[in-house]
């Protein structure tokens, strides 16, 4: 984590409102505030329809800002359109929840890695490069180049989405359930792949999940979403370990865990919760 104060990624007040039908407005967002440090990971958990994935898209442009503002490194991109939008690509990705629906099925694997690279006018030379370094920091061996998604597994897949984030060296990725596809051996690889990458380049994440041990086991700081707000945030131990507010402590209840009859004890602590709020 960067010892500079000054946050990489700020956001204060979002509120993002979505137009319905006949004029009707449903508020998604209500005044949503967050920070990501360089270098750091944060987590964003809730259930589905808390907001999270909304938070997300506003912050790549994707969805409606009523008010509040966006800032990163020190730039208000609220609003960035067109050409500055373009080039917050080289410093913000993203990382999807379904690799192969992210994934072009027409295109190689060189061809979807360097594709970004091309736009920007770098070399068919230096874009293979950095296509060869970009497999090898996700652990995928070279000859993947000339083969497509459909030839590879889903942690496979999502291992290559990552190499697309990577590949123009980017300042912040968003990572929208990225391992919620997976089966619990992949995510554990998975996980331990964005760790790593974080460790060796630098790179900052917002971690958006539905799983509190996922965020558990990657994020320095937690924030909880709970209806288009958040309810709690700090430390990602202090938030899954001891948590104060009742949503959290819901979410905590109700996450799997391997062992049949404490899981049932769980949900069972979790029904008498819900029971009694």
């Amino acid at each position: 984590m960067s010892g500079d104060t000054s946050p990489l990624l700020r956001v204060d007040d979002l509120v993002v409102d979505y137009r319905l039908a006949r004029g009707v407005r449903f508020r998604a967002l209500k005044g949503v505030s967050i920070t990501v440090g360089a270098g750091e990971c944060v987590g964003l958990v809730g259930e589905s329809g808390s907001g999270k994935s909304t938070l997300g898209r506003a912050l790549l442009g994707l969805a409606p800002v009523e008010s509040g503002k966006v800032t990163f490194d020190g730039q208000d991109i609220t609003h960035a359109k067109g050409t500055a939008r373009r080039k917050l690509a080289n410093d913000i990705q993203v990382v999807f929840q379904d690799p192969y629906g992210s994934l072009d099925p027409t295109m190689t694997v060189e061809e979807i890695l360097a594709e970004p690279l091309e736009v920007t006018g770098t070399s068919k030379k230096q874009a293979r490069a950095v296509v060869a370094e970009m497999l090898d920091r996700v652990r995928l061996p070279g000859d993947a180049v000339h083969r497509y998604p459909s030839e590879f597994s889903g942690g496979q897949r999502q291992r290559i989405a990552i190499a697309r984030a990577l590949v123009r060296r980017p300042r912040l990725i968003v990572c929208d359930e990225p391992v919620s596809a997976l089966d619990l051996t992949t995510q554990a690889t998975i996980l331990d792949l964005f760790i790593d990458l974080q460790r060796e380049t630098g790179v900052a994440y917002l971690f958006i999940s539905h799983d509190l041990g996922v965020v558990r086991r990657v994020c320095h700081r937690t924030s909880v979403m709970y209806q288009g707000e958040i309810v709690e945030s700090g430390h990602t131990r202090a938030v899954t370990e001891e948590p104060d507010h009742p949503y959290t402590r819901r979410l905590l209840l109700a996450a799997p865990v391997a062992d049949p009859a404490r899981q049932a004890e769980r949900r069972a602590a979790w029904l008498g919760l819900r029971d009694s709020a």
